[in-house]
C-alpha cells in the first residue's frame, strides 16, 4: 500500500512580533509614519518567511499580517458589505467584525493584492492562502447574507487572482459548523461555486468536527482540516477519503509540542488515510505571541521531518 504524501504548513493569521503592535499603536497617537510601519511590516514578513524556510515547511504562509480578521478584508474591498458589530469570536479572547449588507449585491471591485497577499514574496506554486468560508461569512454576518452569493462574487474571483499569482492552495476557514443541527446543503453549493481554480481545504478550527465529518467528507473540496485538540481521533471516518489537514499543534496555548508525540500521532492517522496527510496548527497562530508561534512552526516542520523519514 502507497504511503500518503505528507506535507505541513501554518495557514491563518500569524501574530505581529511586539514591534510591529507598537509601531501600530504609535501610528494611531501619531507619533510614526505609515511608512515605518511599513517598514516594520516588511521586517516580520521577512522574520515570517525565514522561520517556514528553517522549519522546513513544504507550503509557505505570508501570514496575513494586515488582516484584523478574516472577513475584514473583503468587508472593505467589496461594494455592498460593510464592516458590522464588533464580535466575539468563538471561544477566544479576539474579536470580529461581523460582515453587513449595505443593500446592493455584494461584488468584490478587485481581488486582494499586496499588502493583503504577498504574492511577489513567495516562491511561486508552493505557497498557501487562506481566506472566509462563504458559508462562515454569511453564518456570521451582522444581517441576511447568502453564502453561494459571497462564493459566486466576493470569494471566487479572489481565488481567481490567487491562482494566476502562483498559490498552490486555498484554506478555507470554516468556524460556522459546530453546535449540532447543521444545514451542510448552504456550505456545499457555495463550495460548488469555488471549484476550480485551485485545490481548496475547508478547516474547522477551534471545535469538535466529529458529528459532521461523516457529510463533509461528501463536498467539493480537496482536503479537510480537523481540530484534534477539539475532536475526537474516533470521529474520523475509515478510511478517510480525502486529504486531512490535521491540527496537530495547539494554536491557543502557548505550551509547546514535542515534535516526537506530534509524529507519533501523525503515524497513526497515515494508517487510515487514503489521502494525504498535512500538519497544520489547529487555527490561526495570532492566538499565541510571535516568539510562541515561531517556535511552534520549527516544532511542526520537525515532526513531519520524523515521518518523512520513517517513509
Amino acid at each position: 500500500m502507497e504511503v500518503p504524501e505528507i506535507k505541513a504548513y501554518a495557514p491563518g493569521i500569524y501574530p505581529r512580533s511586539e514591534e510591529l503592535v507598537q509601531a501600530t499603536r504609535d501610528l494611531d497617537r501619531g507619533r510614526t509614519t505609515r511608512e515605518a510601519v511599513e517598514r516594520q511590516r516588511q521586517r516580520d514578513l521577512a522574520s515570517l518567511l525565514r522561520a517556514q524556510e528553517e522549519a522546513g515547511l513544504d507550503y509557505l504562509s505570508d501570514g496575513l499580517l494586515v488582516w484584523q480578521d478574516i472577513f475584514r478584508p473583503f468587508c472593505e474591498a467589496a461594494r455592498g458589505l460593510e464592516p458590522g458589530p464588533l464580535t466575539r469570536f468563538l471561544n477566544t479572547n479576539t474579536f470580529y467584525r461581523a460582515p453587513a449588507a449595505t443593500g446592493e449585491p455584494p461584488t468584490l471591485e478587485g481581488p486582494l493584492g499586496p499588502p493583503y497577499f504577498e504574492a511577489e514574496r513567495l516562491p511561486r506554486g508552493r505557497w498557501v492562502a487562506t481566506l472566509p468560508s462563504p458559508h462562515a461569512m454569511a453564518a456570521f454576518a451582522a444581517d441576511g447574507l447568502d453564502a453561494g452569493e459571497l462564493a459566486r462574487r466576493v470569494i471566487r474571483p479572489q481565488i481567481e487572482w490567487l491562482a494566476e499569482n502562483g498559490c498552490a492552495l486555498v484554506v478555507l476557514q470554516e468556524a460556522a459548523l459546530f453546535g449540532g443541527n447543521i444545514d451542510l446543503q448552504p456550505l456545499g453549493a457555495a463550495l460548488e461555486e469555488l471549484a476550480g481554480p485551485l485545490p481548496l481545504a475547508l478547516q474547522l478550527p477551534f471545535g469538535d468536527a466529529g458529528e459532521a465529518l461523516g457529510e463533509l467528507v461528501e463536498l467539493n473540496v480537496e482536503a479537510i482540516g480537523v481540530d484534534f485538540y477539539s475532536t475526537d481521533v474516533e470521529a474520523l471516518p475509515r478510511p478517510f477519503p480525502k486529504a486531512l489537514l490535521a491540527g496537530v499543534i495547539d494554536a491557543r496555548n502557548s505550551l509547546l509540542e514535542d515534535p516526537r508525540e506530534v509524529a507519533k500521532f501523525g503515524r497513526a492517522l497515515l494508517a487510515e488515510l487514503e489521502g494525504e496527510l498535512h500538519l497544520v496548527p489547529n487555527g490561526d497562530l495570532q492566538f499565541v505571541p510571535e516568539g510562541i508561534a515561531r517556535q511552534k512552526l520549527a516544532r511542526l516542520g520537525e515532526a513531519a521531518r520524523i515521518l518523512k523519514e520513517e517513509r
